[in-house]
């Protein structure tokens, strides 16, 4: 039995009981059933606001046309432009604000952050935009920049996009350690061969670190 209840017998249940066995009648119903169980599988096509990730490229350039999706990018995958439709809404929603541009952001350069005056000490009224993604700020400049025109404030001014390089390199450690002993040494001068040196208190004669006998 189908799904929808379309069936032939459900359509010959409605005819008056003399009717229901006419060979004629049966032939109807069965060819009415058909053809509207065929018409309820294409209703699905009618449904286009639910179906964004099952459009084709050709559809979904229409609906950007017709939903003003200003920042549109006719050369983008069809990936990046079911996302940019699905995301439309969203946007139009909540144009001038910061997610806005977060969003545009997220669309054309891929990761990033945005920042206002107020959160890095600059001039009232302006942002800017922080991202790893080099390649995109290069390719994506110019697709970027036209959206950002129709997603932020009149009155906002965009600072600067700033590109973050990281790099990754290993730090080598050392440490060493030096003992030593502290002692007091009594001295007095002694003579020898007419010279007055320094000795120990056992008469032993004391020489520097470098084995220099220490004349007074």
């Amino acid at each position: 039995m189908s799904k929808n209840g379309l069936t032939v017998s459900n359509f010959l249940r409605a005819l008056p009981t003399v009717l229901q066995n006419d060979p004629n009648m049966q032939a109807m119903a069965t060819a009415i059933a058909d053809e509207l169980e065929k018409l309820t599988g294409e209703t699905r096509m009618a449904q286009i606001y639910t179906r964004i990730d099952e459009l084709d490229e050709t559809m979904l350039d229409a609906l950007a046309a017709d939903f003003k999706v200003d920042w549109w990018r006719p050369d983008a995958t069809l990936e990046e432009k079911r996302y940019a439709l699905n995301m439309s809404w969203y946007v139009h929603k909540h144009l001038g604000t910061k997610s806005a541009i977060e969003t545009a952001v997220s669309d054309y350069l891929g990761s990033g952050k945005v920042e206002e005056w107020f959160e890095y000490g600059g001039q009232p009224h302006h942002f800017r935009v922080a991202s790893e993604n080099n390649t995109a700020i290069i390719t994506n400049y110019d697709a970027f920049m036209a959206v950002l025109e129709v997603v932020q404030r009149r009155s906002s001014v965009l600072e600067h996009i700033i590109s973050i390089l990281t790099h990754t390199q290993n730090l080598i450690f050392g440490t060493t350690m030096r003992v030593g002993k502290k002692g007091i040494v009594k001295t007095e001068p002694v003579e020898i061969n007419g010279y007055a040196m320094l000795a120990d208190e056992d008469g032993n004669v004391l020489a520097d670190e470098n084995g220099n006998v220490l004349i007074i």
